[in-house]
């Protein structure tokens, strides 16, 4: 009887040993829900601020665009042209009306008024003789044996972006040839060079 009494203890301690016994763990524990949200809404915030920050693939290669070049300048002929016109003050001297012409891009008519007779368009030689304006690219001048006045007219480039056309008058009893004064300037595009043209 003694001998089951203790083999009956020896099982039953052995079988509570068992029971309280813990099974080694063998994977790391699973994180809270909670935890793991709050992981992949920190995951997707970086990626989000990496596709802001970093340029793409294509902009990174592409090379910087090259800059315009500029237009090739362009050459316009200047020359006069002469129209006879009427004069209902003294029909038997009629004027003529002068005008500037300017044939390039954008060809231009230009009325410079009306002179007494045919204007004498003057070269080099006689526009030093006149003591016309130095560097002009043309002149002329128109003489009135009625009054005995000369107008003179010349025009200029300035700086290569406009035209500057001076006039004065002469008078034969003056001992001072009258100063050429600014009558208008006509403003030229960028990268222009005015020529004076053959006077037909």
């Amino acid at each position: 009887m003694k001998r089951y009494t203790l083999f009956l203890g020896v099982a039953l301690a052995a079988m509570a040993a068992g029971c309280n016994q813990t099974a080694p763990a063998t994977s790391a524990p699973t994180a809270a829900p909670e935890a793991a949200a709050a992981s992949v809404a920190a995951a997707q915030a970086d990626s989000a601020v990496a596709a802001t920050v970093a340029p793409p693939a294509d902009a990174a290669a592409a090379a910087p665009a090259a800059a315009p070049k500029l237009a090739a300048a362009q050459t316009i002929k200047a020359s006069f042209r002469f129209q006879p016109s009427p004069n209902p003050d003294d029909p038997a001297h009629p004027r003529t009306s002068a005008h500037l012409v300017l044939q390039g891009g954008k060809p231009l008519d230009i009325d410079l008024g009306k002179f007494a007779g045919k204007p004498d368009v003057v070269d080099a030689a006689k526009a030093k003789a006149a003591n016309f304006p130095a560097g002009m690219l043309m002149g002329f001048r128109s003489y009135s044996a009625a009054t005995g006045t000369s107008q003179d007219l010349a025009v200029l480039s300035v700086d290569g972006h406009r035209l500057r056309i001076v006039q004065r008058k002469v008078e034969e009893t003056a001992s001072e040839p009258g100063t050429f004064e600014t009558a208008r300037e006509i403003p030229l595009p960028a990268n222009t060079q005015v020529v004076a043209a053959a006077q037909k």
